[in-house]
């Protein structure tokens, strides 16, 4: 009997670390290689795997399996080479030859804002397999920009550089830099003479919020890349990161943005506050619609940015800018801006996209503000306003719903209706009649399963939202975007995206998906 139990228990145990191996070999995270070689003081960060872990290179493969013409294993590769080649070869570059041969696992982007107004700094990161060839192709891929590199050494590394453009190849990595000082600064970074992104309590911190197994993430120091000092935090917020995972149903984002509150302004905290809920908009907007995006707070937002960015001389001109268009409102339009048209924006608003072509944008801009009384008072002065100085104001009965429409002379036509404290805007009068008949027969976004089942795989349905049709989308933008056949094919093979980020007690969860048909 002891035998048995022994040979049963050796049995287990070797199961059990099969099945660990097979874990850590299949569904472990790639290293970040090039987080070592990015400087601290980066703002945004982005960084994609090229070969994932395998685990979710079969979750990915089965859902690019899924579309025509990437079914078969064997030519997938094939495929999104050819694919690839295409691409870059609209920017002269001849992926087979010069990429392929030496394209590592991963590729990233930093940036890091420039000093006094100056342009950002910009890094390319891209892993190499192959360091001869990568040596042979690289100078390949920069000989028809006629760049006169100067060439030097630092730190025991080759530098190609020049005012525009700077390169290193340094231990399985290409990095390319806006300016030398700052391919100077990668390579202190990377041999630990500086911080580097990767020592960042920060970026580690923020890492840790989403999967460590993933294909794609973003990472951003909001102050930073507002240009606000280290002190200061942007509404509210410090950092915020999302990555990119493949599974069965799906590509899923996740993400989280720390929130603290008492370090926040006023009118920051009563922004995310909002955020808790979810919207309501969504039945108000006719099923013909092809993409949405719901926002919270958007008024209280804007005034805490705006006052944010007050005390920096980076931003006086584009301080100056918002100041100029407030009082071009008031002399030219007769609307106060502060009183009349930022509360409509103090709770819940959304766009709702059902096409946009030649003739311009069809759909709704659609308010929930949280005062319907000092709401529809704000409409009448802007109304009278627009009408003293020379716009055509003319109104119609739609479901039961005064519609009224204001021809601005010089600037266009807009459209607006007011029911059950809801402002529903239109370019005209067509389109708010679309969603006033849409909410009243019951026919909305809110009401179809394209809607409502990406965002139950998201996990998560409440606060800021942004959702598209792909396909729907895609054709309603045919009037101005034009993404070939072939890709227009793939775009149609593709489900939904849906994205929500909703407020908790610290922070802001986001979560999204888009689903393969």
């Amino acid at each position: 009997m002891r035998r048995v139990v022994v040979a049963v228990t050796a049995l287990l145990v070797t199961l059990g670390g099969a099945v660990v191996v097979s874990y850590l070999l299949l569904f472990s995270a790639v290293a970040d290689r090039a987080a070592r070689a990015v400087p601290a003081d980066t703002a945004i960060y982005l960084n994609a795997y090229l070969q994932p872990s395998a685990g979710q290179q079969m979750n990915l493969f089965d859902l690019v399996g899924r579309l025509r013409g990437f079914g078969d294993p064997a030519t997938l590769e094939a495929k999104i080479d050819e694919i690839a080649g295409r691409l870059l070869g609209q920017a002269g570059i001849d992926y087979a030859a010069d990429v392929r041969p030496w394209l590592g696992a991963q590729i990233a982007i930093a940036v890091a804002p420039g000093e006094a107004g100056s342009p950002p700094n910009e890094l390319l990161l891209a892993a190499v397999k192959d360091s001869a060839a990568a040596r042979t192709s690289v100078a390949h891929l920069f000989a028809p920009m006629k760049i006169a590199f100067k060439r030097e050494t630092f730190r025991g590394h080759a530098l190609m550089t020049s005012e525009a453009t700077s390169y290193a190849l340094l231990d399985g990595l290409l990095v390319v830099a806006t300016t030398p000082e700052r391919l100077r600064a990668s390579i202190e970074a990377d041999a630990d003479v500086a911080p580097s992104l990767a020592d960042s309590p920060a970026f580690v911190a923020a890492m840790r919020e989403v999967a460590s197994d993933h294909l794609a993430s973003v990472y951003l120091d909001l102050p930073r890349a507002a240009g606000l000092p280290e002190a200061r935090r942007l509404g509210g917020f410090g950092t915020a990161t999302l990555a990119l995972t493949a599974k069965a149903d799906g590509l899923h984002l996740e993400g989280a943005a720390r929130f603290a509150a008492d370090g926040a302004s006023d009118e920051a905290r009563a922004a995310f506050s909002l955020g808790e809920h979810p919207s309501t908009l969504a039945g108000w907007m006719p099923r013909t619609t092809s993409a949405e995006v719901v926002l919270f707070g958007a008024a209280q937002s804007f005034e805490d940015l705006e006052a944010s960015l007050a005390g920096n001389s980076a931003f006086a001109p584009a301080v100056d800018a918002l100041n100029q268009l407030r009082a071009i409102a008031a002399l030219g339009l007769g609307i106060n801006v502060n009183r009349d048209l930022l509360p409509l924006f103090d709770a819940e608003a959304a766009v709702a996209l059902r096409s946009l072509n030649a003739d311009g944008f069809h759909g709704q801009i659609l308010l929930r503000p949280s005062d319907a009384k000092a709401a529809k008072a704000a409409l009448d002065r802007m109304h009278s306003g627009l009408a003293d100085r020379g716009s055509r104001v003319t109104a119609r009965q739609v479901a039961g719903t005064n519609v009224t429409s204001v021809a601005v002379p010089q600037i266009g036509t807009v459209a607006y209706a007011l029911l059950d404290g809801v402002v529903v805007i239109g370019l005209d009068g067509a389109d708010v009649a679309a969603a006033l008949e849409a909410h009243e027969a019951g026919e909305t976004l809110e009401t179809d399963d394209r809607y409502s089942a990406p965002f139950e795989l998201a996990s998560g349905h409440a606060g800021n939202e942004l959702w598209a049709d792909i396909p729907s989308l895609v054709d309603a933008l045919s009037g101005t975007f034009d993404p070939g056949s072939e890709l227009r094919d793939i775009l149609h093979q593709i489900g939904e995206l849906a994205t929500s980020a909703t407020a908790t007690d610290d922070r802001l969860e986001i979560n999204g998906v888009l689903t393969v048909k």
